[in-house]
């Protein structure tokens, strides 16, 4: 078994080119992007469509349902999971996304965080649903007075709330614990042979893709996307959070007007672009290949070949 990362800044073409050397190369497409795990985020996560997943087999994408949240440990686990128990994954594994930290955890691993045991996160999720936001956020101000959740991020209080309970431990405290080791022997360590390949735009050509994706992101139907989740009662949903989601949260509360979206949603990609490219920038093991077909092509073989 080997694998292909294919990484880099949003709207680089980063899974039509993990499409075209999955097909080449007789192997199967990964998820690394961080949304596109979420069901029920499909116009504003950009993942690919049904077309694109009945050519070559799809995997980790469109499956943690609402309330839930992805978190590193867990995809982690899924991921060694799939790659252990999943007879029919075919070589090379072409993982595909630009969230920098999941890829970075997939390659060199990370402490085990145990899981929370379920009946804890009910009780916690009963116990807000009961008293409301106010009592629980009492509790975790006074265990954590620097915390940055907001009174009304019930999820994120429910969470930091189950990690309260569960091992004594801010938020702060468990991240510190969970940082990426180089160092540390375990099992959630890439156990074979990869490469990486960076793929970026100039600027001009990149800011010309974000601007077309908004605008079709708006004609499919993102709007309507986010507003069906508010309306199941996910507003506080973590991902709607994310670039996209939050600013046409913004517009149906009222706070940008319907003439701006566009514009805001394009810059906020853009500045997006730019940290994820500071991210994948420092990392010298990435090999930055223009979007040359045919070199990529050659650099993939060469690399299939070696023994």
């Amino acid at each position: 078994m080997k694998a292909i990362f294919i990484v880099g800044p949003t709207a680089t073409g980063k899974s039509h080119l993990a499409l075209t050397l999955a097909k080449k190369f007789n192997g199967c497409i990964i998820n690394c992007d961080s949304i596109q795990f979420y069901n029920k985020l499909k116009i504003g996560s950009a993942a690919p469509d049904q077309a694109e997943m009945n050519q070559v087999p799809h995997y980790l994408y469109s499956y943690v349902n609402p309330p839930q949240e992805m978190t590193a440990g867990q995809f982690l686990r899924d991921f060694h999971d799939l790659i252990e128990n999943n007879k029919d994954l075919k070589s090379p594994l072409i993982i595909v996304g630009g969230t920098g930290f999941y890829v970075q955890a997939l390659e060199k691993g990370m402490f085990n965080v145990p899981e929370i045991n379920r009946e804890l996160k009910i009780q916690i999720e009963a116990e807000i649903k009961e008293y409301g936001n106010e009592k629980a956020f009492k509790e975790l101000i006074e265990f954590d007075p620097e915390t940055k959740i907001h009174i009304n991020d019930a999820y994120r209080i429910g969470r930091a709330l189950e990690v309260k309970r569960a091992f004594n431990l801010k938020m702060s405290e468990l991240k510190m614990q969970a940082l990426l080791n180089e160092d540390t022997d375990n099992k959630f360590k890439l156990p074979f042979p990869f490469i990486k390949i960076g793929i970026d735009l100039d600027r001009e050509i990149l800011k010309q893709n974000i601007a077309s994706r908004t605008k079709m992101m708006l004609k499919n139907g993102l709007i309507d996307e986010v507003k069906s989740l508010i309306d199941e009662g996910h507003a506080d949903w973590a991902p709607l959070s994310s670039v996209g989601y939050f600013e046409v949260k913004e517009f149906l509360a009222g706070r940008i007007d319907k003439v701006d979206l566009e514009d805001q949603i394009n810059l906020s990609t853009r500045q997006l672009t730019k940290k994820q490219r500071t991210w994948f920038k420092r990392d010298l093991e990435i090999s930055w290949l223009k979007s040359n077909q045919t070199e990529i092509l050659n650099f993939v073989e060469e690399f299939l070949q070696e023994s």
